[in-house]
């Protein structure tokens, strides 16, 4: 059987019989599989040798004059195939379902009650708003993984009675944070966490958590009382949890904080927790009696750690790093511990026992200075009647003092052997590493505590942390020799099963390396950088027309590993926007949709990618416009 022959027959107007190279159609581009142009071009044998459908009698069959499946007399973005096929599926991060909890969009401090049970989807991207309330006996579970972006002063808000079972991984935790776009995040974006539940304080009336809650709607019942009998209550799970840019001030002292606590029980699970610039406190507790393992607090700019109320949970292995540009009006300290508001004697005192915290202060470094109006103060301000336990730790680089007692009743607890301090490395550059209430040797008894260093003037350095130099990316360990690793530590007055009896100071081991440490592949110590997924994040623009397509110079020029890429439409388009390498090979799908007329910023996050030279091309409509950027590590 002779096919070509047959194929060549002059009335089926067949071609291509004989050998010739694929050139010789005339498509217009097919070099990139996964960004390919399969038009015929004008004059190609496809676009003139003809066509008949003559045989093709079904109404079915849309007469056409050119061979093959695409028109040669449209562009591109106007052919079948534009914009909702896909030829780099394997590379294209798709964009998530955005969800709103609460009563929406814009609603400020108005409460939502959920009174049922809910279960939530971390391939859902949620947006909180309101007042999100967990009402009694119901629960909220947070999959690992899931992304909540908090509109203003949203709150996740566990009622006394509720649970929330937020339970993330090291490899997926779970982040709560602000709804702006790279680099504009701030402090006070949403509101924060607030739990509560029914472990005893030493109030005499049942407490109101703080934050202006209460009595927010009829409809929902003041759901802000909190505190109660039980010291082994449960409001469930937090755990792998990241709470990025809360704080809302309702008025001055009260305050929603990062994660506020009250009356939480002992049965309550929260480890591995961090708090990134938060308006207010990072975390605060109102009584209770829950404890708490592997915290990090970054940037807050009031207190790091803030106890009230007779508090008495145990908590080890906590970070905490201040932000030299942040501060609160009311001074910005490490620890704040009160026993109530008037330092009056109500009981249960506020007693927590702290082991292996590590709170480093603005001036983590020698030599370093504060900007001008600065309100950083103490490390340790221990006040109104506390009798806070705290060992085998390390306070540094804060301007006022590293151990403030400022009152008289404080001094008794002091005195008295209530207030503890053993294993203790302060550090203070100025003259008052220690200080107190007039006529009170606050270093005298500092001295007199086991193993406490460092009640005399001396530099940063002379702890000897691996390397404090850049905020974004803190190496809190102690090297091999220094005090935290060889003076001491002592777990003899922690009876407790809870505390992991370690032989260091601080919250770090210093025989172990930077990425085994306990906060090393879930914290993030630069949320301002972090896109909302691992590729791309997307503001639109829409309110001024622009009057032609356009594409911008992406920025910053040369990046690592974040930059922004505008563009502009000035119709309505299809929108194909790709990254590629110097060898023509696509690395990243940014914008591949209709866009109506606007502005618009893509954000790229290369920390995958290696140094060098990247194209980014924009295809709208008939237009198609190349940029050069450079990535450099």
């Amino acid at each position: 059987f002779d096919i070509a022959a047959w194929y060549g027959e002059a009335a089926k107007n067949n071609l291509g019989a004989a050998a010739r190279q694929p050139d010789a159609l005339g498509l217009t581009d097919l070099t990139s599989l996964s960004a390919l142009d399969a038009r015929p071009k004008a004059g190609s044998e496809a676009a003139t040798a003809g066509t008949s459908f003559a045989a093709l009698t079904d109404p079915f069959f849309t007469s056409v004059g050119y061979r093959g499946a695409f028109d040669p007399s449209k562009g591109r973005s106007q052919q079948w195939d534009f914009g909702w096929t896909n030829y780099a599926p394997q590379t294209t991060k798709y964009n998530q379902p955005v969800v709103v909890l609460g009563p929406g969009l814009g609603a400020g401090r108005t409460s939502f009650l959920q009174n049922y049970n809910r279960t939530l989807s971390k391939d859902t991207m949620y947006v909180l708003t309101g007042i999100y309330i967990i009402d009694s006996t119901y629960s909220l579970t947070i999959p690992a993984g899931t992304r909540i972006e908090g509109d203003t002063v949203a709150t996740l808000f566990v009622a006394r009675g509720g649970r929330v079972y937020a339970n993330g991984t090291k490899e997926e935790p779970i982040v709560m944070t602000s709804r702006k776009p790279v680099g504009q995040r701030a402090a006070g974006d949403w509101g924060g966490v607030i739990i509560l539940g029914a472990a005893p304080t030493n109030r005499a009336t049942e407490p109101v958590i703080e934050g202006g809650v209460g009595g927010l709607g009829a409809s929902v019942g003041d759901k802000s009382g909190y505190g109660g009998e039980n010291p082994n209550d449960t409001s469930g799970v937090f755990r792998y949890v990241r709470l990025e840019y809360p704080g809302y001030r309702f008025s001055p002292n009260n305050e929603i904080n990062g994660l506020t606590m009250g009356g939480v029980g002992r049965g309550t699970v929260i480890e591995y927790v961090q708090v990134s610039y938060s308006l207010d406190d990072a975390f605060e507790w109102f009584g209770g009696t829950v404890n708490a393992k592997y915290l990090v607090a970054i940037g807050s700019q009031d207190d790091d750690f803030d106890t009230d109320f007779g508090f008495r949970g145990n908590l080890q292995f906590l970070f905490a790093l201040k932000d030299p540009n942040k501060w609160d009006s009311d001074a910005s300290n490490g620890f704040e511990s009160d026993n109530d508001g008037s330092g009056t004697a109500a009981l249960p005192y506020t007693s927590a026992a702290f082991s292996n915290v590590t709170v480093v202060g603005p001036l983590r470094v020698d030599g370093a200075t504060l900007p001008a109006g600065s309100n950083h103060q103490d490390g340790l301000r221990l006040r109104r009647n506390t009798a806070l336990k705290i060992h085998n730790s390390v306070v540094m680089g804060f301007p006022t003092s590293g151990l403030n007692i400022p009152d008289a009743a404080t001094q008794a607890q002091a005195t008295g052997g209530n207030l503890v301090l053993n294993n203790v490395s302060i550090q203070h550059a100025g003259a008052t590493p220690t200080k107190g209430v007039s006529g009170f040797d606050v270093a005298t008894w500092f001295n007199g505590g086991a193993g406490n260093n460092g009640s005399t003037s001396r530099a940063a350095s002379s702890l000897g942390l691996v390397d404090m130099s850049d905020l974004n990316n803190p190496d809190p360990r102690p090297s091999p020799s220094s005090e935290l690793a060889t003076a001491g530590v002592s777990f003899a007055a922690l009876n407790d099963p809870f505390f992991t009896a370690v032989s260091y100071r601080g919250a770090f081991d210093p025989s172990v390396s930077r990425s085994s440490q306990w906060d090393a592949g879930w914290t993030e110590y630069n949320p301002n950088q972090v896109v909302s997924s691992p590729v791309t994040g997307v503001e639109d623009e829409p309110n001024a027309i622009p009057t032609s397509i356009a594409l911008a110079q992406n920025y910053p020029n040369p990046f690592n590993p974040n930059t922004v890429i505008s563009y502009q439409l000035s119709v309505v388009s299809g929108v194909d926007l790709r990254v590629f390498d110097l060898l023509g090979r696509e690395v990243a799908t940014l914008v591949n949709e209709v866009k109506p007329a606007g502005s618009y910023r893509v954000s790229w996050n290369a920390a995958g990618m290696p140094s060098g030279v990247y194209f980014y091309r924009l295809s709208a409509g008939e237009t198609q416009i190349v940029k050069r950027m450079v990535l450099l590590k």
